[in-house]
């Protein structure tokens, strides 16, 4: 038998009702069908009714004159609440995090829900139930809810989906209801029955209990304990109840935060999405999940200012849902983002030359710590900070690497880990860009000149240099002879004893950078016959005259 149904009296498409009337809902509502041929009132009560010998109130109703004779083709009309309920169950869809049933059982997706269960989740738990009626219940972190009622209405396609939240937070999408089916999630302070619409309800336990509603799609009545306490709220609105239990007038949602489309590819370890801050938000709820439609939650957190952060994620393809939460604790219209996490392999840490670092050389020396997971490394040098000028751009098997010579001037370097090898390879996100400056290095200093009072050492230099001079009798400069602090390039020092002597300098340039020793130089001291006035004596093709 075919059957339609409709509402005889105009019912908001979301009311919510005092939680002492659990059966005030289906006044006036009525189930209605379209007779066919052999029907008789009598026969269809005992299909439909809960008790069937109460078939002579559908007669009055509808002034049927013999209940043996019905007229194919005519409507018949049922109240609603003289039809019989049987039990049925809601499916979970989805589970993670921590979630269990109120035995202390966990929940699984797939399971199977009768009437009368309780759900928890714990402050990393979300569940999402499918009802028979095709809605979808998300129980969020830290939240309690018991399935107070679940049922259909025998031969129809009438249900009833009855959600107890005893704390927490539950988001509820209804969207496909037929007639006067029945969706409420109640709290101690309201119940709100819904239609076609996309809301949140949240309820807080402690000394100052509270509930409140938020309305994303369809219209509510937000109705307190007290008779006649009660606001509409229009989609983009919201409500919370006062210290009295009584709704306060609805309070525009705040608008969804603008996240930035550069955000769509997270590279490390921490997400982090940056936005403009909200008017009038005091914190943001944000939530990562798996699919677009949240069924399976991954993480939630509540941050102080407009930056989310998440740790600890896989790999792999994600949405964001965030929204701004306001001083009353409504929270406002969802921002949902998709973006890719890509930070395995994870970047070594790069260890030389540091950022903004200085070499003197003519070619420049990479190093990084050894990554477990890499395989092998990619190193790239760039004259720009967009690697649009790329110099070098080297596959490296271990955690070093030594550049060409390059001209002098500023190079920016990063280096990436490589796991697996060939057509498996997997690149990780480069490392941070490190920028240094390649300067010239050192030079020598020349061979000392030797003069009356004492040997004179000189070498090139930049403005603004000081020194560090030393001279050892051996290569390794443990045998120290001479070592002094100068602030120009040129020392006079007391002739040594004859023998051999190793020389080096290191410079300190003006802003503190310290550069390398110059390469030890080796020079000799020998015993030279003077004229008395202290000048060295020479044979006559130039050589010095020595003591025998």
């Amino acid at each position: 038998m075919s059957s339609r149904v409709r509402v005889s009296r105009a019912l908001c498409a979301l009311a919510i009702l005092a939680a002492s009337a659990t059966r005030a809902w289906a006044d006036g509502r009525e189930l209605e069908l379209t007779i066919k041929g052999g029907d008789t009132l009598i026969g269809l009560a005992d299909r439909y009714l809960a008790r069937p010998a109460e078939w002579p109130k559908v007669q009055r109703l509808n002034k049927v004159p013999d209940p043996k004779r019905l007229v194919p083709g005519s409507t018949l009309r049922i109240p609603v609440d003289l039809l019989r309920e049987e039990s049925v169950q809601a499916e979970v869809l989805a589970v993670t995090g921590t979630a269990s049933k109120g035995d202390g059982a966990r929940l699984a997706a797939g399971e199977r829900l009768s009437p009368g269960t309780v759900i928890r989740t714990g402050q990393d738990g979300f569940v999402t139930v499918r009802a028979p009626d095709g809605a979808l219940i998300a129980l969020q972190p830290g939240s309690e809810a018991r399935l107070t009622g679940i049922g259909r209405y025998v031969n129809t396609d009438i249900f009833t989906t009855v959600v107890r939240m005893i704390s927490g937070r539950v988001e509820a999408a209804v969207d496909r209801l037929r007639g006067p089916s029945r969706f409420e999630v109640q709290t101690d302070l309201a119940v709100a029955g819904v239609r076609g619409t996309r809301f949140r309800v949240a309820a807080s336990t402690g000394a100052r209990p509270r509930a409140q509603s938020e309305v994303l799609e369809g219209a509510v009545e937000f109705a307190g304990k007290a008779p006649g306490a009660k606001v509409a709220i229009a989609a983009g609105f919201g409500s919370v109840t006062d210290d009295a239990g009584i709704p306060r007038a609805p309070a525009e949602l705040l608008q969804a935060p603008a996240l930035s489309a550069a955000d769509a590819l997270q590279e490390r370890l921490v997400t982090r999405f940056r936005f403009p801050a909200v008017t009038g938000a005091g914190n943001y709820r944000a939530q990562v999940a798996r699919d677009r439609d949240f069924r399976t939650g991954i993480a939630e957190g509540v941050f102080t200012t407009p930056e989310i952060k998440f740790a600890d994620l896989a790999d792999g393809d994600y949405y964001l849902r965030a929204r701004a939460v306001d001083a009353l604790g409504l929270e406002g219209r969802d921002a949902v983002f998709a973006f890719r996490l890509k930070a395995r392999p994870e970047a070594p840490l790069a260890t030389a030359p540091a950022a903004n670092g200085k070499l003197r050389a003519t070619a420049a020396e990479f190093t990084w710590a050894a990554q477990p997971e890499a395989n092998a490394y990619r190193i790239q040098v760039a004259e720009d900070e967009s690697f649009a000028r790329i110099v070098h751009d080297e596959a490296v098997s271990g955690e070093a690497f030594t550049s060409k010579q390059m001209p002098f001037g500023e190079y920016f370097w990063r280096v990436r880990s490589i796991k697996g090898a060939g057509a498996t390879a997997d690149a990780g996100p480069w490392g941070d860009v490190r920028k240094f400056v390649l300067r010239p290095p050192p030079k020598t200093p020349e061979p000392p000149e030797e003069g009356a009072s004492g040997l004179t050492f000189s070498w090139a230099a930049e403005p603004g240099q000081t020194f560090l001079f030393q001279v050892a009798r051996d290569a390794l400069f443990a045998n120290m002879v001479i070592e002094r602090n100068l602030n120009d390039p040129r020392i006079t020092v007391p002739r040594p004893q004859p023998g051999s002597y190793f020389l080096r300098v290191r410079a300190v340039d003006a802003d503190g950078f310290v550069g390398p020793f110059t390469t030890p130089q080796r020079f000799s001291v020998i015993n030279r016959v003077r004229d008395n006035g202290g000048a060295n004596l020479v044979t006559g093709d130039g050589q010095p005259v020595l003591f025998q």
